[in-house]
């Protein structure tokens, strides 16, 4: 027998819903040709059989009923549940204060609740229940860094690696294997634990992680986020609507485009520009960098000779995305900066001049508003008239700079972005909003769309379509992704763009004051900021003296700070962009910095800063 076929039957229907009550009740059936079955239960065993073929267990059904049911919470669980989930918030949150004795991942070397001390490269445990963590010099892991404590250990060809589970710790360490102390998540078991196992367990994260919103993270560009995004993270995943097609939920489609098309007023661009919220930056980028192939290269035999043009402080993550497009052959060429840290546009002309004599195809470059090392920015209209010239996309990398759009101060940075083919910009930065929040612009929304117009399967051929629709999943290569709109969407109602303004333009005050602050000071050279990062060196002395200046600083664990190498020169780097960081806290870094300094026992001289 067909039982697919005898299951679309509307007597098999029916009697299925029979079937499945509580009280079913021996019916017989006079079925079409060629089905003619009959049902019998046995008392024993419960069991419905049909003709032999099929055996049905409304005991065993019964079971994994109840068992299913467990996934249906009540409110009074969910509350209990969200109640102690809070209260685990609230233990960390605490903790993301510069007062606060663990520090910006780690315990200080006087450990709380401890009298002994302990020095860097080693392991401590705080005291506390299930609370594990390392030393200041700890490991610390990504998808762009292999690093160890202040003076950084990072992964390359003449470095030493060993493992996939790998740790370095200390200034000068290599070791491979887990610290005595790390620990296993909870694993994943054939019987649940109750919610306070689960709590105790993911709490120890707070021990083990980079604090990134803690006021004295001022390394790579910190995370933040806000109990309102939280809090729209929570409804998404609750509501769970599939938010990329009108069809399923017009009111989730219609928040994430509004989420669009303001970031697209606020850079300038056209009504008829489209976009989406992406994962992050990275994929921001690939999705506008799959528009500019398909617009620019159509066909795949001309990858091998199409030409990428980035400035030598582009994000690594553009080049990346080439292998991702299939254009890994592609030639990629890097801009030298000048001396104000901007890509050349002298240079990336005669670059571009040189390979069309060459034959090759010059179809995308990228300027950045906002370099990650630096935060310079590159000049837009100068590039985007290059790219013009040369009938090249021009793609702006905003993830890190980009909403310092919203303060007057910084707006004439952004000038000729509102020409720009595409832009990528990260609200998991500029807006606080979770870690997996990018965002993509493409200024010709039609040609995002031919790159990504979704194919329907038979399975949705009864799904009411209208061509007028912009369905977020014909924008972007992703399907099922998660609702991301409610986390930037939420805080930005509740406090109002106004609020977000004010917090950028304070990072941009504080790292004028910080450079103000640190111009004055001996023995330091110090590189005016464009927008919240500041460099700074002794200089005249070698690189090791700057890194043992970079290991006194963050030494007591209140601090995290990092090296950066930029035209060959070693830098102390410091982004403020925390919205926890404030006034006294940069003052209490500035303190650190002048009585390391002190500490180092320099000459008596003076240097003036640079830039």
């Amino acid at each position: 027998m067909d039982v697919t076929n005898f299951s679309s039957q509307p007597h098999w229907r029916h009697c299925y819903r029979n079937i499945c009550t509580d009280n079913f009740v021996e019916r017989k059936h006079s079925f079409p040709s060629p089905f003619t079955t009959s049902f019998k239960t046995h008392s024993r065993t419960k069991k419905i059989t049909m003709s032999s073929e099929v055996v049905f267990n409304l005991e065993y059904l019964t079971r994994l009923e109840e068992s299913a049911r467990t996934l249906e919470s009540t409110p009074q669980q969910r509350s209990e549940m969200m109640f102690k989930a809070q209260r685990e918030v609230d233990a960390y949150l605490e903790q993301l204060s510069l007062d606060h004795p663990t520090g910006w991942v780690i315990p200080p070397k006087e450990t709380q609740g401890q009298d002994k001390l302990v020095q860097p490269g080693q392991y401590q445990v705080q005291s506390g229940p299930n609370q594990v963590q390392s030393g200041p010099d700890r490991a610390q892991s990504g998808p762009d860094r292999v690093q160890s404590g202040p003076d950084q250990v990072q992964s390359g060809p003449d470095q030493v690696q060993s493992g996939p589970d790998q740790v370095q710790s200390g200034p000068d360490q290599v070791q491979s294997g887990r610290g005595p102390h790390e620990t296993e998540p909870l694993p994943i078991q054939e019987n649940g634990v109750s919610i306070d196992e689960v709590l105790r367990d993911f709490s120890r994260i707070g021990n083990e992680m980079e604090r990134e919103g803690h006021p004295g993270h001022m390394a790579y560009v910190p995370g933040n986020s806000t109990a309102p995004a939280a809090i729209g993270d929570f409804l998404a995943a609750s509501f769970n609507p599939y938010s990329l097609n009108v069809a399923s939920c017009r009111r989730a489609v219609k928040m994430q485009q509004m989420i669009v098309q303001w970031v697209g007023r606020l850079f300038g661009y056209p009504s008829a520009c489209a976009g989406n919220l992406t994962s992050g930056g990275t994929v921001a980028t690939m999705v506008a960098m799959t528009t500019a192939r398909d617009h620019k290269v159509p066909r795949s035999k001309d990858y091998s000779r199409s030409v990428l043009y980035l400035s030598e402080l582009t994000h690594d993550g553009v080049a990346k995305c080439l292998s991702t497009l299939g254009m890994r052959e592609a030639v990629v060429r890097k801009v030298p900066v000048d001396d104000k840290y901007r890509m050349d546009v002298n240079i990336l002309r005669k670059f571009i001049e040189n390979d069309v004599q060459n034959n090759l195809l010059p179809f995308l470059v990228v300027a950045t508003t906002g370099t990650t090392d630096v935060g310079s920015v590159d000049p837009v209209p100068a590039i985007r008239a290059v790219a013009t010239q040369y009938n090249m996309w021009l793609h702006v990398d905003a993830c890190y700079g980009g909403f310092f759009v919203l303060c007057n101060s910084a707006k004439h940075l952004f000038e000729g972005v509102e020409t720009a083919d595409s832009i990528a910009v990260d609200p998991h930065k500029g807006l606080y909003a979770p870690f997996g929040t990018g965002l993509v612009l493409v200024r010709n929304g039609t040609l995002l769309r031919n790159s990504n117009t979704r194919q329907h399967g038979n399975y949705m051929q009864d799904q009411l379509t209208n061509p007028e629709d912009w369905n977020p999943e014909d924008l972007t290569f992703e399907q099922s992704a998660h609702f991301r709109a409610p986390r930037v969407l939420l805080p930005l109602q509740l406090y109002g763009v106004a609020t977000f303004r004010d917090a950028l333009q304070e990072k941009l005050e504080l790292a004028k004051y910080l450079y103000l602050r640190l111009k004055g000071q001996a023995h330091i050279q110090v590189v005016e900021p464009v927008l919240s990062t500041v460099l700074f060196r002794i200089p005249g002395v070698s690189d090791n003296t700057n890194r043992a200046l970079l290991r006194e600083i963050t030494t007591d664990g209140r601090f995290f700070i990092t090296t950066t190498t930029v035209k060959g020169v070693l830098y102390l780097r410091v982004i403020i962009f925390c919205y926890r960081t404030h006034r006294q806290d940069v003052d209490v870094f500035i303190n650190k910095v002048k009585d390391a300094v002190v500490k180092m026992e320099l000459p008596e001289v003076e240097f003036c800063h640079a830039g």
